[in-house]
């Protein structure tokens, strides 16, 4: 065969009657030509075959089945450090880990959007909860889109998969549900939390909507004197199991807070009461943990008849849920808890069916 320039090639019909193609496509580390070779039963088989990898060429993706899955996915994870907050990054370790458990070595050119169907429809099986379900798929997505950025495959097959199926069987038992405060609850909680630090801390929150990690990184000069107000401008991060000192979780979570007449005692409490350096400031450490705040979070609440186990968290939802039925416009309620947009927000609302009772009452025809 006559020496061709990149790009060019032949077609040949072979003695046992099948068809040949060779096609020219760069050189080697070596400096020699690479020759790609594709064989068929027809010629129009080998033809279509030489078309699709001229597409591939002109996409600039180069399909190496040298490249596995799991390799792909810790380059992916290296250059992505820079992009995210260290607790967020130190957090999709155990993701991680479970994709590359399963599709290890596989060449990340052949994962089509049915083998990431079956991994899902296993996490299922295996009682994974739906939280962790979509932190698996986000990833997936993050990492394919990553090796369609450098012309590793042609299409995400994360995107084009589904997202859950069977949600009948999703595990729903031993994961506590978001939900907010009933009015009865509030009024249990701010009389019978005790008069200390998560006492008053959870009262906090209730009132500002303040998340934990903002709340734990509060220093004295972040409250008002008369604890009208609440500056928010840092937050305590667990980056492997250790708290650290970080930023807020979003540029929109930088942001000062009001705080309700019957809940600034709370405020001043802390104010009075907390560390020198920090409010919430341990003894032997330089921070104070999450994990540590919400354990005696569920100690101070298992002492109140009539509140339910609701995590740290849904002091947040209560929040937005009151700010709601008080009339509080959808964009406000976003501004006070440091959301980016008020699709986010939705999600924290729980509205009471005498809310809507209420709501539905514009339309009552008077009675003539």
């Amino acid at each position: 065969m006559a020496k061709r320039s990149n790009g060019e090639g032949s077609i040949r019909k072979l003695p046992s009657g099948s068809w040949r193609a060779e096609i020219m496509d760069g050189f080697t580390a070596e400096g020699k030509r690479n020759i790609v070779r594709f064989s068929g039963k027809t010629k129009a088989e080998v033809l279509e075959k030489l078309r699709e990898h001229q597409r591939r060429i002109d996409l600039n993706v180069h399909l190496d089945k040298n490249i596995g899955f799991s390799s792909w996915a810790d380059m992916w994870y290296a250059d992505y450090e820079t992009q995210v907050q260290p607790s967020t990054y130190a957090g999709y370790k155990y993701t991680l880990k479970l994709l590359k458990k399963h599709f290890g070595q596989t060449p990340i050119c052949n994962i089509l959007p049915i083998h990431v169907n079956r991994y899902t429809d296993k996490l299922v099986e295996q009682g994974y909860s739906v939280s962790q379900l979509r932190k698996c798929r986000a990833m997936m997505i993050q990492i394919f889109y990553a090796a369609e950025d450098n012309g590793l495959i042609v299409k995400n097959p994360a995107v084009r998969a589904k997202k859950i199926r069977k949600k009948d069987k999703l595990p729903t038992q031993n994961h506590r549900k978001k939900d907010a405060f009933t009015d009865e609850e509030i009024v249990r909680l701010n009389h019978d939390l005790p008069e200390d630090l998560i006492g008053n801390g959870t009262r906090a929150m209730l009132g500002t909507g303040m998340r934990v990690q903002e709340l734990l990184a509060l220093t004295r000069d972040d409250i008002a004197a008369d604890g009208a107000t609440v500056k928010i401008n840092k937050a305590i991060e667990m980056v492997n199991g250790q708290p650290q000192l970080d930023v807020p979780k979003s540029e929109c979570s930088y942001r000062v807070i009001p705080v309700p007449t019957q809940y600034r005692k709370a405020l001043v409490f802390l104010r009075e009461n907390g560390g020198v350096d920090r409010i919430y400031q341990p003894g032997d450490k330089l921070y104070y943990g999450v994990g540590s705040f919400r354990r005696r979070y569920y100690t101070a609440l298992k002492k109140i008849e009539g509140v339910r186990m609701l995590t740290p968290h849904c002091c947040r939802h209560t929040y937005a849920t009151q700010l709601e039925m008080k009339g509080v416009p959808l964009q406000m309620i976003a501004k006070l808890m440091g959301h980016a947009s008020v699709e986010t927000t939705g999600e924290y609302l729980h509205t009471y069916f005498e809310t809507l009772l209420d709501a539905v009452s514009v339309l009552n025809q008077e009675e003539s």
